[in-house]
């Protein structure tokens, strides 16, 4: 996707198995991640070993999973495995079916609402109005955008080229894409 009225950029949207599963994992067993993302939407009937639930030791798994899948995101996703390991593991290996039935399900929705309908704001023209008024060019740029199952309108950048969003946010495209630009905008790229 480019602009004819500046450099080439682009917003890659996609979707992460993996971060979507340590989420739904995350909320099953009650763990809060350091980003403070909200609950996952339609959570997984889960079965979890009650001694999972308040381990500092599946806290600690979590956010290592998280922290892996996150990094893996940026990639590819293969790279990571869905299991990982310890106590976390043996509750993620047995839920497996469960949790893949659920992403599934929640990546068709951001499908459903990333596909920008019949008058819809699309960004191409929200870069070019925004070079329009305010007369600066925004310079080529490159955001890989991850669309997660989650409550609430989260747009969360984790670095100057990587913004978490929520299928709810996704849902308000006009909004999205505000957003987007803002960023963009604001961080110089």
């Amino acid at each position: 996707m480019g602009s004819m009225s500046s450099a080439p950029w682009e917003v890659a949207l996609g979707y992460s198995y993996h971060l979507a599963a340590a989420l739904a994992v995350r909320d099953a067993l009650g763990i809060c991640d350091p980003l403070g993302i909200q609950a996952v939407i339609a959570p997984p009937s889960l079965a979890i070993d009650l001694t999972a639930h308040g381990s500092k030791e599946v806290d600690a798994e979590w956010r290592q999973w998280w922290d892996r899948a996150l990094a893996a995101s940026e990639q590819d996703e293969s790279a990571v495995p869905l299991s990982p390991g310890g106590l976390l593991g043996r509750v993620v290996e047995g839920n497996r079916d469960v949790v893949r039935l659920w992403s599934a399900e929640r990546k068709r929705e951001v499908a459903n609402v990333s596909r920008p309908g019949r008058g819809a704001p699309r960004m191409r023209d929200a870069v070019r109005e925004y070079e329009r008024t305010t007369g600066t060019r925004l310079g080529g740029f490159r955001l890989k955008v991850t669309a997660l199952p989650v409550t609430g309108t989260l747009f969360l950048p984790i670095s100057r080229y990587r913004i978490l969003v929520s299928t709810e946010l996704l849902r308000h495209r006009e909004e999205y894409v505000r957003r987007v630009i803002t960023h963009v905008a604001s961080e110089g790229i």
